[in-house]
């Protein structure tokens, strides 16, 4: 029992250290990542088409609208192409009494979705991209706020840093209760992930809801194709089929100003099943590198879960133990999110860190335990896989 305890002591702390390592890997990357500047002169020339898939968005959609437009990006260049999944809650009539001449509404209704397809999401993107007429697809969700100067960004990107696939930043509108103030400091460290990945070409990341590629690109490595079956994995699904081909061509913009916001999900249960999707998500991705770094995180939440239960019914006095991986985490994780709530301007959430640790460990353990059995989850009011 002692050697067993012994080895499960080390095994333990091993995985501590490795987490530790993990962190500051990401924390040099993101450091080393350049703040793309805009420069207050650029005139940008590129076409862009802004893909924005909804279902049942009629709370938010023309708040997002409005937020694109303010952009004043060249009207001639710009055009916004609205997918419309099935609503049934007025938001389409919404977009149409805003009267703008390059806002264009693809009905979904209209379409029966193809056998190779599990997602209305991904087919209703590649009905629009085959229809747009920018060189360059950027897309966002339905329920987001884009900066003022979202556009040009993302025209620098691809016009004079020559970029052809471009992941941007995504953080929380609010954050009241203690549910969003956890997935506020959770989501600004994924961004920092993100970040630092896309520095070093490792475990490759990003999220659909700030997010842009040129046309021909996505043409070139057939769309969806062979990632179809899954209902979602647009972004970070498509992001690695790219990077297979042409792994140079892939920039994140480093600046809080090219930030989406998006409204945090209001309640546990949609919680689990928005993490639930991204995980399943994870589970199916063939990066080994992503793979072993959602391992090390996985496994040292599920220990940090299950040790103090198994050391109580040995010997409490291993307890010490747990205690010091505890610790060897939530400093890791403190001195993380603190560069990530600097960079997101929002360093008042570190007040709310010490809960949100405690939940985190939970949820990772839980959700990660969850995704790697359960294949179905909730979105957009449909089961699907």
């Amino acid at each position: 029992m002692a050697l067993a305890l012994t080895l499960y002591a080390i095994f333990s702390f091993a995985l501590a250290i490795s987490y530790l390592i993990l962190i500051f890997v990401y924390l040099n990357h993101w450091q080393k990542s350049p703040t793309l500047k805009l420069p207050e002169n650029f005139k940008p020339s590129v076409s862009l088409s802004v893909i924005i898939p909804i279902r049942n968005e009629a709370e938010h959609i023309v708040d997002l609208l409005k937020s694109i437009l303010s952009n004043n990006y060249p009207t001639n260049l710009l055009e916004i192409i609205v997918v419309d999944d099935h609503s049934t809650d007025g938001g389409v009539e919404k977009v149409k009494l805003l009267n703008a001449s390059n806002i264009n509404i693809l009905s979904l209704q209209e379409h029966r979705l193809p056998a190779n397809f599990n997602s209305y999401k991904k087919y209703g993107i590649s009905k629009a991209i085959a229809s747009a007429k920018g060189d360059y697809i950027i897309t966002t969700d339905g329920d987001c706020i884009v900066p003022s100067k979202w556009l040009f960004y993302y025209a620098y990107s691809f016009q004079v840093r020559q970029k052809l696939f471009v992941a941007a930043p995504v953080n929380f509108i609010s954050s009241e209760n203690a549910l969003e103030s956890f997935q506020s400091l959770d989501f600004m460290g994924m961004m920092l992930v993100t970040g630092a990945n896309i520095n070093r070409n490792k475990s490759l990341l990003c999220n659909g809801a700030n997010l842009g590629y040129s046309k021909k690109l996505f043409m070139e490595v057939g769309g969806y194709e062979g990632i179809s079956e899954r209902a979602s994995g647009d972004d970070v699904m498509l992001m690695n089929k790219i990077a297979d081909r042409k792994e140079e061509c892939i920039f994140f913009i480093k600046n809080r100003a090219a930030t989406v916001k998006t409204k945090a999900v209001s309640n546990w249960g949609a919680f689990v099943q928005q993490r639930l999707r991204w995980g399943t998500k994870n589970n199916n991705s063939k990066d080994l590198y992503l793979k072993i770094e959602l391992g090390i995180a996985y496994l040292l939440c599920i220990n940090l879960f299950l040790m103090p239960f198994i050391i109580l019914a040995i010997d409490r006095y291993w307890l010490a133990i747990w205690l010091g991986i505890l610790l060897t985490k939530m400093l890791a994780d403190f001195i993380f999110l603190r560069q990530a709530s600097h960079f997101f301007g929002a360093a008042h959430q570190m007040r709310k860190f010490l809960p949100s640790f405690f939940i985190h460990v939970v949820y990772i353990a839980y959700v990660g335990t969850l995704s790697l059995f359960k294949k179905r989850y909730i979105w957009k009011g449909r089961e699907v896989q």
